[in-house]
């Protein structure tokens, strides 16, 4: 689109239709931004909703409200936002949100945010440019209300899965964190282990702050001592699992049990036992949480702790065609019941 800018701030001459990415890229923010202006949006700050609108003057853009009305009806598509599609845990839980859309005949989208919270923001844009009916978020930060006021301004409802945004009062499925890591602790307890580590989660994880909460609390309650030096905050993959978990114990060598935030950061650790030819479930305990099909399948087979995602993905999904057949509906929190899965790598057989 060719474009010449007059003196003293006249209006450009514009070859073809101006479009609102047009405007956009005039007032330098993103078109999302600039849908926000055009629909009055009280998200948009002061300041902005005027660059914007100044920049729809000089370019000569007209708002169509007939086509606007037009976009404005949802689509029979949902929108999926999962923190890690590599983690094997959000396979299973996407195959049953997946399940019950089918069953209703929605087509889903998935999109992968990999942690990251401004790929999740641009994310949540989308979306809402295309009028998706809802959005089932596992959140990358739990200080994203911002990506759910944009929901919100869309009329788009969401519902958060197993992690919650700070502050927010939106529908919730996920499991108890704090009692999970509970029944951990207190098996590790019952088999008298005494140095216990915690190798948590990122920070800014409602997840992470969960599991760790219940960890500490069980260990008081169990009269264990925490200590600092045996908890850490690492990435979710195997290779940083692996590698803090080959210090720790080379350091830490009177260690005698290994909490994990969850499974894949247990199999990192089991590979890092390997490498010190120690035998988890005979040499030091190791336990991890979510179940995935692999932990029954490695040698030694993983205790962990379930929380069956196929469920809570049925479930997420079912709330929000709820909330999309009836807008008016209150959210509902739905908190799953985790259950102790008992397997060779915690040593219970240990005499």
């Amino acid at each position: 689109m060719g474009k010449a800018k007059g003196s003293n701030g006249q209006k450009l001459a514009i070859a073809g239709r101006v479009t609102l990415a047009d405007v956009a890229e005039h007032a330098g923010v993103s078109r999302s931004t600039a849908s926000l202006v055009v629909r009055n949006s009280k998200l948009i700050p002061e300041a902005t909703h005027e660059r914007v609108r100044s920049s729809m003057q000089v370019l000569g853009y007209i708002y169509n409200q007939g086509a606007a009305n037009l976009r404005k009806q949802k689509s029979a598509t949902l929108g999926i936002v999962l923190a890690d599609m590599t983690n094997p845990f959000y396979a299973t839980l996407a195959l049953g949100m997946e399940q019950i859309c089918h069953e209703q005949s929605y087509v889903t989208v998935f999109a992968n945010s990999g942690e990251d919270s401004a790929r999740q923001r641009l994310i949540i844009e989308r979306l809402v440019e295309h009028n998706v009916a809802g959005v089932l978020l596992c959140s990358a930060d739990n200080r994203a209300g911002r990506d759910l006021d944009i929901l919100r301004s869309a009329s788009t409802p969401v519902v958060e899965i197993m992690r919650r945004v700070e502050g927010s009062a939106e529908a919730y499925i996920g499991p108890d964190n704090i009692k999970g890591m509970g029944l951990v602790v207190d098996h590790l307890a019952a088999l008298r282990r005494k140095r216990i580590a915690f190798l948590g989660g990122p920070a800014g994880k409602s997840s992470s702050k969960e599991r760790l909460q219940g960890f500490t609390a069980a260990m008081r309650r169990n009269k264990i001592p925490v200590d600092q030096k045996l908890v850490l905050s690492l990435e979710i993959n195997r290779r940083s699992a692996m590698e803090a978990t080959l210090g720790l114990l080379k350091r830490e060598t009177a260690v005698d049990a290994v909490v994990c935030y969850n499974d894949v950061i247990a199999l990192g650790a089991l590979l890092a036992m390997q490498r010190l030819h120690l035998t988890a479930g005979h040499d030091i305990s190791l336990v991890g949480f979510d179940d995935i099909p692999e932990a029954s399948l490695w040698t030694p087979s993983l205790t962990t702790v379930a929380i069956d995602p196929l469920r809570i993905g049925r479930l997420a999904a079912t709330e929000l065609l709820r909330r999309v057949a009836e807008p008016g509906m209150p959210p509902r929190q739905i908190i799953i019941e985790p259950q102790l899965i008992i397997r060779e790598s915690s040593g219970a057989d240990w005499s």
